[in-house]
């Protein structure tokens, strides 16, 4: 499969880093001159899209790495000890979500996180920081392998990582490392990356891309920018290792467009909808599949779940190599149409749920339900808490009734809180 980009937008003749949040290209520019800039460009065209480019901060002369978590976007800098922040749809810079970098890291290239660590590669320690994305505090420091003397850009599916190496013409592979436990103790030395060599991509070097710089993949392919050749090359990711979603759906449950690399997911409940078909195929075919819960009727065709009181379904694919593990999550919520005549509904939503945690709109003047054991009705008026006389309705049952109204016609979205993960 080839996506080459090519050529590249006049005046951008020495790229760098690259990330896409699969639709858009974001590749710097790092110029020998005061041409640093940021270039996007439509990851399936190749056309340039000037509206989605911003202007670096001005003492960003050396941009090396870039990555963002769709909403701010991070640029590394080898002269500076920083992580620049910008507001990805504005180019505002955002200079309180900086990170700050170890004087140890002053020489940062590529940068990739999953949302909970920042990690920044060092050309001149030949090393791989993490870093809390959050607080940016300096949690670890690992030494790449030998023959990796010149990395420079870096990516990651969250089990390997690959670093493009200048000198070594191809893009090396390493175990993702587990983080050290909170408390214990920096070793003296950085200790020594994991390599994956059957991972590795060759073909760099032996096609003409000899200058590799940044890297990002769509699990399809993996994109290397080149420094002199101006164009993105392509190569195929190894389909044994892949373990993502080709599509997923939910019968009566709408979670919106579905995008494989794209893993939490929030699932609008159809009114009166008490049980789900979950039909989830792995991109390639011997990948494994599993969903949570088990299936309900195996009597039926599909895998069917009962919605009561359940608030996340989860797919789990695993890649046919058995390296890999992908999970994919989708939060539920029901959705209700009120309106100012009263409506009756069923909770199916978690036991005990509070009723000012579930997220009634704005609208609804009251909710009742009767209390078969007390023999009286319980109520709940938004606006009244410190009434207490008034709202003793104070938690949603499983399977129990409830009347609600409404000043005027509006949808609840009911919110349900996330599973317990421990």
């Amino acid at each position: 499969m080839t996506r080459d980009i090519e050529p590249l937008a006049g005046g951008h003749d020495m790229p760098s880093g690259m990330w896409s949040d699969g639709t858009t290209l974001w590749l710097l520019q790092n110029g020998d001159g005061a041409d640093d800039a940021i270039y996007a460009y439509d990851l399936e065209t190749g056309a340039r899209v000037e509206e989605r480019e911003f202007e670096l901060d001005e003492s960003n002369r050396a941009p090396r790495g870039v990555w963002s978590d769709g909403t701010t976007i991070w640029v590394s800098d080898s002269g500076r000890n920083k992580l620049f922040a910008h507001h990805l749809a504005t180019g505002e810079r955002l200079e309180d979500r900086d990170i700050e970098l170890t004087r140890r890291n002053r020489d940062a290239r590529g940068i990739w996180s999953d949302e909970g660590t920042m990690w920044v590669l060092d050309g001149g320690k030949d090393s791989l920081f993490a870093y809390d994305l959050s607080s940016g505090e300096l949690l670890a420091e690992y030494a790449l392998g030998s023959g990796n003397d010149d990395p420079r850009g870096f990516w990651s599916d969250g089990s390997s990582f690959w670093v493009s190496d200048d000198g070594a013409k191809r893009l090396l592979a390493y175990r993702l490392p587990a983080l050290p436990a909170e408390g214990e103790a920096a070793p003296e030395e950085p200790p020594a990356l994991e390599r994956v060599r059957a991972e590795d991509f060759e073909q760099p070097g032996r096609v003409g891309n000899n200058s590799p710089r940044g890297i990002w993949s769509d699990g399809d392919v993996m994109y290397v920018a080149d420094a002199n050749d101006d164009k993105v090359y392509t190569y195929n990711m190894p389909d044994a290792m892949d373990a993502r979603l080709a599509s997923l759906a939910l019968s009566g449950v709408d979670i919106g467009e579905f995008d494989p690399g794209r893993t939490d997911y929030k699932g609008v409940i159809g009114e009166g909808v008490t049980e789900t078909t979950v039909t989830a195929e792995a991109v390639q075919e011997a990948a494994s599949v599993a969903i949570a819960p088990d299936d309900a009727d195996e009597g039926t065709d599909g895998h069917q779940v009962a919605l009561e009181g359940l608030s996340a379904i989860t797919i789990e694919v695993t890649s046919a190599d058995g390296s890999r593990t992908r999970v994919y999550s989708v939060a539920l919520k029901a959705a209700l149409q009120l309106g100012p005549a009263w409506t009756s509904f069923e909770w199916t939503g978690p036991d005990g749920l509070a009723v000012d945690e579930a997220g009634l709109p704005e609208e609804v003047v009251a909710v009742y339900t009767w209390d078969e054991a007390a023999g009286r009705w319980l109520g709940y008026l938004p606006g009244l808490e410190h009434v207490p006389t008034l709202n003793t309705l104070t938690a949603f049952s499983s399977g129990a009734t409830y009347w609600i109204v409404a000043e005027e016609g509006v949808t609840w979205t009911i919110e349900t809180p996330a599973p317990d993960s421990r």
